[in-house]
């Protein structure tokens, strides 16, 4: 049974300033700013929560904390689960490689065995419709070209819990009707989904629940039109 939780969970930002408020500070400008604030939150599986909030309300932040990438200051994250995290189309795309060479290297990082790689490698190349541009240097592609690269290295994906932070909807309309299938067939292989995204009509595809933050807390949690109607009055 996956599942994700947050206990009194708080996480600060701290940086330098060396003027703040038009004056010099005697400890030496270290600022804080709260991104999230004793948050609490029981996420099940079969729950695809969509998560609201402006910029700077902490939702990136909540993303890398589930996944791991960031630790709370206090408080307690738990998962139960295998955790795949994607935070944006150019996040783990190396562009000095060739496009080949990014799907190969993705593989290795899921610890998939050459076998696997080589056998989900012909899938992917069909499915991208790259053509010769897959052995080019990404930082040749356009961002379209980059869409549809980033979309391969999800096929390799397998896991309990998927973490998504933007990114999606980029690309050529053509490719965008094909990725729609895929993506319904990826969040059906997992058992609980975050997609952070502005698109409210694409959240409401995807999504049976919403989470909105608010000033590094949680405002509301649930029905995902309630939390949208929410949503839209704060804005």
């Amino acid at each position: 049974m996956s599942e994700i939780i947050l206990k009194d969970v708080s996480f600060s930002y701290r940086y330098f300033s060396s003027i703040a408020g038009g004056l010099f500070q005697s400890n030496g400008g270290l600022q804080r700013k709260m991104a999230l604030d004793k948050v609490n939150l029981h996420i099940n599986q079969g729950d695809r929560v969509a998560l609201l909030g402006v910029n700077g309300a902490g939702k990136s932040t909540l993303l890398k904390l589930i996944s791991g990438v960031f630790k709370p200051e206090s408080g307690e994250v738990k998962t139960v689960g295998t955790i795949y995290s994607f935070f944006g189309r150019n996040v783990g795309v190396m562009p000095q490689l060739s496009g080949m060479d990014n799907l190969h290297v993705r593989g290795l990082l899921l610890n998939l065995s050459e076998e696997k790689i080589q056998k989900k490698l012909s899938q992917i190349l069909g499915f991208i419709e790259l053509g010769s541009a897959i052995n080019r240097p990404v930082s040749t592609y356009s961002q379209g070209m980059k869409a549809r690269l980033t979309f391969g290295m999800l096929m390799f994906v397998k896991a309990d819990i998927l973490l998504i932070d933007e990114g999606l909807g980029a690309g050529d309309q053509f490719f965008l009707e094909k990725t729609r299938l895929f993506i319904d067939e990826l969040l059906d292989q997992s058992k609980i989904l975050i997609f952070a995204n502005h698109s409210q009509q694409l959240l409401g595809r995807f999504c049976n629940k919403a989470l909105l933050m608010n000033d590094a807390k949680v405002e509301a949690f649930g029905n995902i039109e309630e939390v949208l109607a929410t949503y839209n009055q704060l804005k």
